[in-house]
């Protein structure tokens, strides 16, 4: 906008479709990656879906989904039309139905080149290190794991992109400890892959930022009429207060008053 001549650049909170906003009705509270979050935006993000066939020997569970009014979309474009659609800048497309945006997933993997001859497997093979003149011999591997151990874990989460510098820069112009969910869900990412998980549930308890619930417009304007009406009452206090205060001081004797 131009103020004085001068081109100003303001951001302003809208509602994006493409920003999912998750809240603790749309975590795995038994799973202990999401179990002490209170929300997790995830920034363009796409659906989880689980293979059933494949997963049956495993154990999976859905971290994250998106609410029932959530629909898919196919087209790049990620800039809102307000003018053709004012409430989200975007139609609503198919059907509506939520989607699952994280999965973690316990259990035996198979590996890719199972049965294949291993990539790393070179007949001679050298790699030349930082500041040698020449390079230095690699012994050949013998083998390629063909499986993972029983234990295995495995996090997916549908976005690339709720992690990135860009989104925490937007993110804390917002608000200032938003981002810090994002960061909180990671670092508990890594605790359960690591088995990790003796102290992931206190250290996740009192660092994330807690956000308040949604509030429809009535309700906004009433928690706004209520903050004013108490601050008026407040200034009325205070003011009667001092009156009271006032009226039932006893006035200063002056030092050679006559009596």
């Amino acid at each position: 906008r131009q103020v004085g001549g001068v081109t100003v650049q303001e951001m302003q909170a809208l509602n994006y479709p493409f920003f999912v906003d998750i809240r603790s009705d749309g975590m795995d509270r038994a799973n202990p990656i999401t179990s002490q979050l209170t929300a997790v935006t995830l920034n363009w993000a796409s659906p989880v879906k689980l293979d059933e066939t494949k997963n049956a020997g495993r154990q999976a569970s859905v971290l994250l989904k998106s609410s029932p009014q959530s629909w898919l979309r196919t087209r790049l474009d990620v800039a809102p039309d307000l003018q053709t659609y004012p409430d989200l800048g975007f139609p609503v497309e198919g059907q509506q139905a939520s989607q699952p945006l994280a999965v973690a997933i316990t259990g035996t993997f198979d590996s890719f080149f199972k049965g294949k001859a291993s990539p790393l497997v070179e007949a001679g093979g050298a790699v030349a290190e930082a500041g040698a003149a020449t390079p230095t011999p690699v012994a050949p591997t013998s083998g390629a794991l063909d499986r993972s151990p029983d234990d295995a874990r495995l996090v997916v989460i549908g976005s690339g992109e709720f992690l990135t510098d860009v989104i925490f820069q937007v993110s804390a112009s917002m608000t200032p400890d938003r981002y810090l969910n994002s960061l909180q869900l990671a670092q508990n990412s890594v605790d359960w892959a690591l088995e990790d998980t003796d102290l992931l549930s206190i250290r996740a308890r009192g660092t994330s930022t807690r956000v308040l619930d949604p509030l429809e417009a009535p309700q906004q304007r009433m928690v706004e009429f209520l903050n004013y009406g108490f601050a008026l009452l407040a200034v009325i206090a205070i003011g009667v207060l001092w009156n009271l205060r006032r009226k039932n001081e006893k006035p200063m004797t002056l030092v050679g008053e006559k009596r």
